[in-house]
């Protein structure tokens, strides 16, 4: 989309051809390379298969200093550049000169261009391992770009919040702090006489972690109380409670109203955690706020634009990290 071409065609071609392993080895870090602003396309191999990654370079950027990145996973049957479209981070990017990434499932999804995520515990064995995908392209943004180490988050709306929440679960650490918008999961779904709940053996972060979760109480998608297509099932006050368990967290948290949001902040967590859970009483599956792919509301329920999801994530970013 955005630039695409243009990128491609000229010094992101070199970038692109290193990663691949085609030509030379990727620099070892990606500063003092300066990089075209706006948006771009680079593919990266990640086992046998050749990956696609979206990606955002603000007008600040010139490679001299690191800055932080937010990598943004879309939902199912969507695209990368989809996913971007719709949470916005290339505004606040711009905006405050950071790198939006927008890795791409590789499954094909129910429409034409669209993909899904080989997430575990949702998807047969022997697709592809998006697993590997996820810490391949983290690799592959540090040796492109001049990138904070310490300041690298992650967002996954729907199916990639479940792909992210398993890659934290997983025990991987390269995260600081992450946010989900109707996808927070705490582990595989498992039933125990006739209740659904996280199952404790499928997540272990290896820390406790930061993060912000946005659901909507009108989700027919992933339903807020539970249910909705196997994967599913547990809702989202029982993904949070399974992380208010997993990062510490300590005594009553606190609740604020304002219209048709409600916010619960755990601010007494383990190793510094923070947790902050955002419910909208009229959203639907949706990104609050968004103003793209508003054709989707049929299907998938009201945005809601009390609340502005990427704005708020980002502040809870900025204050999360070391």
């Amino acid at each position: 989309m955005h630039h695409t071409m243009r990128k491609m065609a000229a010094s992101g071609l070199v970038a692109m051809t290193s990663l691949l392993g085609i030509a030379g080895t990727a620099s070892a870090a990606g500063c003092s390379t300066p990089q075209d602003p706006g948006r771009a396309m680079m593919e990266i191999r990640s086992g046998d298969k050749v990956r696609q990654i979206a990606y955002f370079i603000p007008s600040g950027y010139d490679g001299s200093r690191k800055v932080p990145v937010v990598f943004d996973f879309h939902g199912s049957t969507s695209s990368a550049n989809e996913q971007l479209d719709r949470s916005e981070w290339e505004r606040v990017a711009e905006a405050k000169g950071f790198i939006a990434v927008a890795p791409q499932g590789l499954m094909p999804g129910q429409k034409p261009d669209t993909f899904s995520w080989n997430a575990p515990g949702v998807t047969a064995p022997g697709g592809p391992d998006d697993m590997a995908f996820i810490h391949d392209a983290i690799r592959a943004v540090e040796d492109t770009f001049c990138v904070d180490d310490t300041k690298i988050f992650g967002t996954g709306y729907s199916g990639g919040g479940r792909v992210l929440s398993q890659y934290i679960c997983n025990g991987t650490t390269d995260f600081a702090a992450a946010g989900f918008v109707v996808g927070l999961r705490a582990g595989y779904p498992k039933e125990t006489a006739g209740t659904w709940a996280p199952d404790s053996e499928t997540c272990k972060p290896a820390r406790p972690l930061s993060l912000i979760a946005f659901a909507g109480r009108q989700d027919k998608i992933n339903p807020f109380d539970g249910g909705g297509l196997p994967y599913w099932q547990y809702g989202a006050q029982a993904a949070l409670q399974r992380w208010t368990e997993l990062d510490g967290c300590k005594g009553e948290p606190t609740v604020t109203e304002n219209g048709t949001v409600r916010t619960v902040r755990y601010e007494n967590c383990a190793g510094k955690a923070r947790i902050v859970s955002t419910v909208i009483s009229d959203g639907g599956h949706t990104w609050p706020s968004s103003t793209a792919l508003l054709r989707y509301q049929k299907q998938l329920g009201k945005i809601s634009y009390a609340v502005n999801a990427t704005d708020a994530i980002w502040r809870f970013f900025e204050t999360a990290a070391p």
